[in-house]
């Protein structure tokens, strides 16, 4: 997108310094099962497993505008055990993401620590807490802006890149009911410290309001369960209010588990899924998009792809095509022996 102006007396800052005041949205994934510790800082070390490591790719918007492309690594583990049934998670995250022709991008490094307390000494039920710190930075590129004014005309009071730390936390529920099936649910608050996210270097704009992020509450849950000898259903919800927008996703995978057909031991399974996403503002409402998805889980390795198809009023633009998603899991076991006797029965996400 290119910005043209034919009025000398509106320069570039002023567009720059409003938009800046208009408190933007945090990324998000489709599909919930791909992203845990992204969702909630308490998810991470909750897994069956001793160490993790998530791969999540997503495009949108690509085919009527330079949309978004957002990619996202982290990896966590079990750090210690405290006593006999408790133990600390720990996990790193990594996501960048860069947007429009101006390629604003989002740059996110964050370190997370978790306490996952029992509930009843049985290894199957959990209560877990989580803080996340951030260190965020925000880069335009103001290159391909065309525009009367140069931008070396401004005395250096906008500049192209700002940093911000960013404190989130959030708790986590589960309980597993036998060894195949199990609930959860939790809750996460982003943004506590109220982060200033100005691209301005001064106050010689006249602006008095300073640009911070919205805090974001999250509510999110989930179970799995048996429908028979082959087939497990998935359901799962998030609810996300963020300053005036809310949003509803609800839906559910159905497992295949086709390894049962052989008598096999081997943990492969397929996987179908769709979910329909609504968005709650305060003058509009209704369904956004549905996410169809398709999964494979071979061993330890969960290999997942998702696509957005848009059925909101932006659906003539995009001709129904949101994005696509790809994530790649993978669990190891470190201490495979000490945990035959004593393993945690984690949600499988």
């Amino acid at each position: 997108m290119k910005i043209y102006t034919t009025l000398k007396t509106v320069p570039i800052l002023t567009l720059l310094c409003w938009a800046g005041l208009v408190r933007g949205q945090d990324i998000h994934f489709s599909h919930i099962h791909a992203s845990p510790t992204l969702l909630n800082p308490a998810m991470n070390g909750l897994f069956n497993g001793d160490l993790r490591f998530i791969a999540n790719y997503r495009s949108q918007w690509e085919t009527f505008t330079n949309g978004f492309r957002t990619m996202m690594g982290s990896a966590d583990m079990k750090v210690a055990r405290v006593g006999v049934y408790d133990f600390i998670g720990a996990g790193l995250q990594v996501f960048s993401d860069k947007a429009g022709d101006l390629d604003f991008t989002t740059t996110s490094v964050g370190l997370s620590v978790s306490m996952i307390k029992s509930l009843d000494h049985r290894d199957d039920h959990f209560i877990a807490f989580g803080i996340q710190n951030n260190f965020v930075t925000n880069r335009v590129d103001y290159t391909n802006v065309v525009a009367f004014q140069s931008l070396q005309n401004l005395d250096g009071s906008v500049g192209d890149e700002s940093s911000f730390w960013d404190l989130n936390a959030g708790l986590s529920w589960f309980y597993a009911f036998d060894r195949y099936s199990f609930v959860y649910f939790g809750a996460s608050y982003f943004h506590i410290n109220d982060p200033n996210v100005s691209l301005l270097r001064d106050n010689r704009s006249g602006l008095n309001q300073v640009p911070r992020l919205f805090r974001k509450l999250v509510f999110h849950g989930g179970a799995d369960f048996d429908i028979n000898w082959a087939f497990k259903l998935k359901p799962s919800f998030i609810f996300v209010d963020q300053g005036p927008h809310q949003e509803v996703t609800v839906g559910s995978f159905l497992k295949f588990n086709y390894e049962r057909l052989a008598r096999s031991k081997a943990k492969n399974a397929v996987y179908f899924g769709l979910w329909f996403r609504w968005y709650l503002e305060s003058d509009v409402r209704g369904i956004a998009a549905f996410v169809t998805a398709l999964r494979f889980d071979l061993k330890r390795t969960f290999i997942t792809f998702s696509f957005d198809t848009n059925v909101s009023k932006l659906f003539a633009a995009s001709s129904g095509a949101g994005g696509p998603e790809l994530s790649v899991i993978h669990s190891i076991d470190l201490h495979r022996s000490k945990r035959r006797n004593s393993k945690i029965k984690c949600p499988s996400f």
